[in-house]
Order: C-alpha cells, then structure tokens, then sequence
C-alpha cells in the first residue's frame, strides 16, 4: 500500500489525545445525601472490571477513528502492476488528436467532440490547483507551457480538425521534453492520449519514456470506413517536353473490402481537363494509372489528378506543378568562345534551345543565373571564380555537364569534385576501349531504347579520365566500359544535377559524338527537368523550398500567396545564388500557391495533405491492451472511453485501487461502535 500524501500520516500522533484523556480521566463527582442506606438499594451495581471494559473500548474505538480518518486523508491506494508510486497530481499532460481521421463519426457522434467532452473530463477528476499541458497534432507555441483548467478548457473549445498528422512517439517525446524543463524536483507525472488511435500514427512500439512517466491511452473508436484515395502521382521521366507526349503515373489506393469499377479519373492541367479515364481496383490494392497528355503551355503549370469518393473527401485530389521553359538557355564554357560542332549540332534548329559560347576568361562577365543550362567543355582547368559559379549554379537547381580534358589540372578538377561530393580524378588512360554495359533504368536513357539489346553497337573511347570510386558518393553510372570504369555518370548536388564524361567531346577522344547515342544523351541532359524532382510537398511535414536568392533589398520580402492566403514565410540564405524557405505549419489548406519576391512570381508551389491519415485502420481497445503488456517496460495503462470516464476510474489508472473511501466508512464505524459501547455499556 502506498499514499499520496504521505506526510498526512504525521497526524497519527492525535492518537495520544484520547490516550492522555482516558489515562486522566478527570471526573466531577457529585455527592449524594442519602437519609437512609437502604436507598443505596436502587443504585444500579457496576463491577471494576466492566467499567474498565467499558473504557478500554471506547479507547479503541476512538484510537482507531482518528487513525481510519489519517490514513483517508493520506490518499492509501494499492499500485497497479508497474504503477509509479510517487504520482503529482499538480501537473498532467493530455493530447487531444485532432487530425483528419477524427473528422468521422462514431456511433455516439463525431470523434473530435467525443475526444474533447473527455479532456474535461479528465482535467475534472484532478484538484482545481492542477496545471494541464495541452498539445493537439498542431504543435502551437501557445500551448506548450501548463495552464489552468480555465484556459485549458478554452483551448478544448478553440480546437479544430488540422491537416497535420503525428506519431505518437512524437507527441510523447515533445511532452516529457517540456516536463522535463520543469527547473524543480519533479515527481512522476501522467501523460493521457486521447485519440482515435489510427495504424499509420500510432507507433507504440518507439515510445521512449522512462519509469517517471505514466502514459494512459483514452480511446475512441472510430467505425470502420472504406477509402479511396489518390496516394501519390509522378512523371515517368524527369524531361519535360514542349509541345510533345508526357507521362504522368498516378497511384490510387483502396482500403475497403470491396473492389470498384470504372471509377472515373480525371487530370487537369492549367484548370483544364486534359484526360479522362477510369479505373478498376481490387480490395486492399493499389493501382498506378498511366495518363498520357501534352505540355502546350510554357512556364509555371500547375496539374490536378482528381477522383470521387464518399464519404471521406479530403484525399480525392492530388496537386503537383511543375515549371516549363519557353527555351533551354545553354552556356558552353571553352577554352575559347570557338563553337563545338558536336554539341552545337545537336540543337540547329530547336526553337525551344538557344546556345552561347564563352570563353573560361570571359565568363566574369557571364550572369549564370541566366541559363538553365552549363557545359563545361574541355578546360585545361577550373579557375576558383568559375569553381565557386559551378557550385552555386547547380545548387540553385541548374544543370552542369562536364567534359574534361585529357592531361587536364586534376589539382582544380577534384577541388570542384571534392566541394560537390563527387568521385574525383584519378589518372588517365589513351588505350582504346568499348562501352560495354548500359544503365537502361538510369532516367537519361528509359525512353531511348525501345527493348534492351544483348549484342548493341557500342561506341569507343580512345582518351579517358579515371575517376575513383568510393562508396559513400550518390551517383548513377549511365555508361560503363569494359573494364567496368565509368564512362558517363550522374549524380545530384543541392537542387541540380550534374553530369560527368569521361572523355571530351570531340573525335580524338573516341566516336561517342558520331555514335546514335549521342544525341540522345545530351538531348536528354539538357532538358532533364531538376524541378521534376520535388512536384509537390505535404503539409505538415517540414517543407523546405530551395529557391534563388533575389536581390538583396531589404524592403522587399518573400511572401506565398494564392486567392485567399498571404504569408511571410522564413527564409534562409545559403550561398550566393541559393535559399531556402521554411513553411513549417503555416499553410494548412492544399493547393497551389506561388511565391513572390517583389510582387514577381519567381516560384510555383502544390501542397498536399498527408496521405497517412487516409488509410482509416485503428487499433482496437483489446489491441491496444495486448500492446500495454507486450511493451510493459514503456509504463503504458489504456481506459476504455465508451465505458465512461468516471473521476474514480481515471484516478485509479494513476493510484491503482484507491482505499481512502474504504477508510472513511471505517471511521464512520468506529465512532457508530464508540456511541453503541456508550450507550449498552451503562
């Protein structure tokens, strides 16, 4: 047995009082005048020893009221199994689910309002001094300090449905992380969960809590509800093309136990409908529908893939954008500002490609923000300045293609390949040599060969640059030769990418610039779109959007906008071409928005809700009791809501059983047997 207020028991010195008054029984006699001794007859006889009975056990009854009254007021409980026995009820934490899933109803009505009549509840069932810390999946810096049981039930009142989904662990380890800044001794504390426990949230299993912390699970059952939904959409290459076939991959998902048919699917691109098709899916299946269209319209696009589906409505479309050049802007850095046939060839007669070609001195004088595009062809080396522009250039999401020189400085070569987290130069060979495997998967070459051939005419290098190979570097070999050295390969720096030869682009190094490869393969790297790669993001996780650094005028300010929202968002400088922006929780509905510097648009942005809180699976009661005892050692109690949440059962899941009721009809007795003795014992 434990208590909760243990120094109460000092009170169990009062026993001394009826002690010290029994032991100095002063009594006031009264003297009776008899006229005659025989009236002494009608005197009621009384022997010692029962009148001491008498005494004694009025003694005890008394005694062991004053004890039963101590031990009520000092809060006895038996702990549960793995119950903390030193319990603060002055301070408690409780989340209150708010995400999308509680949106739905149960039986006894809409979850949410289910789960905010139970926070009271429970702040009830403590004393009115209590201090509650409130968390919802929103994180506010406004709740995340303790309150009273007024505010607290304002904050219930405020609480809304939000788009932003959390790990349990997560809100777990925000509150002990906010308990524990609490500067004085704290005691143990308990943290309620109140929620509809879905699947995809609620990680028992990474709960991190030591034996100071209580965590009790308050569930509210959700009705099991099917779903279909649009659970992601991708490009099936990285290039964009004008005025030519694309490829977008749109994965669905079903939930339910029945399968659909001919379920319409719709993309809009621009606001106009571009495709219409249906699908079929089986239960507990996910489908990827193909939907081919054309890019007719150049600069910011912004894509919708839409479905129907009742009666969960939130996840029935899925927005993506993407930026479209009117023109590729290539810059050709040289040795001189000579064109080289073998890339300008290329691109004669492309009206969607203009080509420059400067000279390694004079590209001070080149603004590289101005292109989309930087090869880099055959420098003897690569000066600081240039080394510095190449490194911002495709951290700012262009793309560089790099054709060293043979016997070139390796010294300024691997100084830009060690700054770009790249294999770096190690010798060079002039012995002829065959390609001999290629990388079909690699995004450059999937829509070039129509079937992989075993015996394919492979082009020859004649002059090559060895590169390392070392395993920490993220890179994607596009061309191997027959000594399994690379030939071409690719790999992403910042928001760029970077495309590495290993030869120069010209005959003398091998027949590469006349083979049919060629000009696929730099087709292919000069219009791979790097803002392909980040088509959309999900509200509620981190975003971060690397963006170029505008001028610097501190009078002007990023802001993201669309037809109803308008914020400043944080913005952090890296570099001298390169930002990021951080949204956080800042926008919380779904769609496009466009970032604007100066009242420019200099950016186009799709935010998503987070798929996880569409598959509508949730843990039962019985589930979530089977998991308190598999992970006992995480100190976790789980309270059936729907069996009400009476003061006594939510203080019982701290203190076990409470006994101080027990004791308070103890007392009740003893004084009803003290005034019995009394009574009979004349």
């Amino acid at each position: 047995m434990s208590f909760i207020y243990p120094t109460f028991l000092f009170a169990l010195f009062a026993v001394l009082i009826p002690v010290i008054i029994h032991l100095f029984n002063f009594r006031t006699y009264k003297t009776v005048y008899f006229s005659n001794v025989r009236f002494l007859k009608n005197v009621k006889q009384e022997t010692k020893s029962k009148s001491n009975l008498k005494h004694l056990l009025i003694l005890l009854m008394r005694i062991l009221t004053i004890a039963a009254l101590v031990f009520a007021f000092a809060r006895p409980y038996i702990p549960e199994k793995n119950q903390n026995t030193d319990i603060s009820e002055n301070r408690i934490g409780i989340y209150l689910d708010n995400s999308f899933s509680t949106e739905a109803e149960n039986k006894y009505g809409n979850i949410l309002e289910i789960e905010k009549k139970k926070a009271i509840e429970i702040a009830n069932a403590y004393p009115e001094n209590v201090k509650i810390l409130f968390l919802t999946n929103d994180f506010s810096l406004k709740h995340q300090h303790f309150v009273s049981k007024e505010q607290f039930r304002d904050f219930i009142n405020e609480t809304k449905v939000s788009p932003v989904v959390r790990k349990i662990s997560s809100v777990t380890n925000k509150i002990n992380t906010i308990f524990k800044e609490i500067k004085k001794p704290r005691k143990n504390y308990s943290i309620y969960i109140i929620s509809d426990f879905q699947k995809t949230s609620s990680d028992i299993e990474q709960i991190q809590n030591d034996s100071t912390e209580k965590i009790i699970f308050v569930t509210v059952p959700a009705e099991k509800t099917a779903n279909l939904f649009i659970d992601s959409v991708w490009f099936a290459s990285p290039n964009r093309p004008v005025n030519q076939n694309d490829i977008l991959n749109i994965q669905i998902s079903n939930t339910s136990d029945e399968a659909y048919r001919q379920i319409p699917l719709k993309l809009f691109i621009n606001d106009s409908l571009k495709a219409a098709e249906s699908f079929n899916i089986d239960a507990h299946s996910k489908e990827i529908k193909t939907i081919n269209f054309t890019n007719n319209k150049t600069g910011i696009v912004n894509g919708r893939a839409e479905i129907t589906d009742f009666p969960v409505t939130y996840d029935n479309r899925f927005y993506f954008n993407y930026n479209l050049t009117d023109t590729s802007k290539i810059l050709i850095v040289r040795e001189n500002n000579k064109p080289n046939k073998y890339i300008n060839t290329v691109f004669s007669g492309l009206k969607y490609a203009t080509l420059k070609t400067v000279s390694v001195k004079n590209t001070r004088l080149i603004n590289f923000n101005n292109f989309n595009v930087i090869i880099s062809d055959g420098l003897q080396q690569i000066p600081d300045k240039l080394n510095e522009n190449y490194l911002n250039f495709v951290q700012d999401g262009g793309i560089l293609i790099i054709f060293p020189k043979i016997n070139c400085n390796t010294i300024s070569y691997n100084k830009f390949f060690n700054e770009a987290n790249l294999n770096f130069i190690t010798g060079f060979d002039t012995v002829k040599i065959y390609a001999d495997k290629i990388n079909y998967n690699s995004d450059i070459l999937k829509n070039v060969f129509r079937k992989k051939e075993r015996n394919t005419d492979m082009p020859y290098v004649k002059k090559r640059v060895i590169y390392s190979n070392l395993t920490n570097i993220d890179e994607d070999v596009i061309l191997y030769s027959e000594k399994n050295d690379k030939l071409i390969s690719s790999a992403n720096s910042g928001s760029g990418k970077i495309f590495i030869f290993a030869q120069s682009a010209d005959e003398k190094a091998g027949n590469l610039v006349m083979h049919p490869l060629w000009v696929s393969l730099l087709y292919n790297m000069v219009f791979y779109n790097t803002s392909g790669k980040n088509i959309y993001y999900t509200i509620g996780n981190d975003v971060v959007i690397p963006i170029k650094n505008q001028n610097n005028n501190t009078d002007n300010v990023f802001h993201i906008t669309n037809n109803t929202t308008d914020i400043i968002p944080q913005v952090i400088k890296a570099g001298n071409a390169f930002g990021k922006i951080f949204i956080n929780n800042m926008i919380e509905t779904a769609g496009h928005y466009k970032i604007l510097y100066n009242n420019k648009v200099v950016k186009g942005i799709s935010l998503n809700y987070n798929r996880k809180e569409s598959d509508l699976s949730h843990f039962t009661n019985d589930e979530l009791i089977k998991f308190s005892a598999d992970f006992s050692d995480k100190n976790i109690f789980v309270i059936d809501s729907n069996k009400g949440l009476s003061k006594e059962a939510i203080l019982n899941k701290n203190y076990g059983i409470r006994l101080y009721k027990y004791f308070l009809l103890a007392a009740l007795l003893f004084i009803a047997l003290e005034i019995i003795f009394i009574k009979l014992l004349k």
